[in-house]
């Protein structure tokens, strides 16, 4: 497949070509809120949620439900290539206020425990797969799937997957949604 064409959410730029390589890195494919808040109704969203483009709360009756965007990189089978997903995570009241007190702390380290919160396409039943989640200062926290959790996400996380499935991927989220 030749390069992959896109603009660019982060920087507003078109992009020609690129091919995951460090010069020209594919564009990750990120997901604007978490599925739950996805799933509720507009009253809802107004009254008992609050969401930005890394942080997100939902209030439920039994307490809050604490969201956070990170970067899921899966690697290229053979290559130092990576396909990077920026699904959402559901952590802890506690994790989620320890990052948001260091979110602007460039030194800030942390692992938390937490659970995929984004569907991501391709795969089947991935709201159900457990993650660490390393916070890195001032960039997005990096997912680390629990390696003992049968999933094809998770394999694919410690083996890799072939250049072409990666194109394929990127190409298939790239796409205009049709109007229906």
């Amino acid at each position: 497949m030749t390069g992959i064409d896109d603009d660019c959410a982060h920087c507003g730029e078109h992009h020609d070509g690129t091919d995951g390589s460090v010069e020209s890195p594919w564009p990750a494919l990120g997901f604007r809120r978490p599925d739950p808040y996805l799933e509720l109704d507009s009253h809802s969203r107004r009254f008992h949620a609050l969401a930005n483009d890394d942080l997100c709360l939902i209030d439920r009756a039994r307490g809050a439900d604490c969201f956070l965007r990170a970067i899921l990189p899966i690697p290229i089978t053979g290559e130092e290539a990576v396909l990077e997903y920026g699904p959402w995570v559901q952590v802890s009241g506690v994790c989620y206020d320890d990052y948001v007190d260091n979110y602007e702390d460039p030194d800030h380290r942390e692992d938390y425990a937490g659970q995929l919160a984004t569907a991501i396409p391709g795969y089947s039943g991935t709201l159900s797969v457990p993650v660490q989640v390393c916070t890195r200062g001032s960039q997005r926290p990096l997912l680390v799937p629990d390696s003992t959790f049968g999933h094809q996400l998770v394999r694919d996380f410690y083996e890799g997957i072939a250049r072409t499935e990666a194109e394929l991927r990127i190409r298939s989220m790239l796409l205009p949604a049709a109007d229906l």
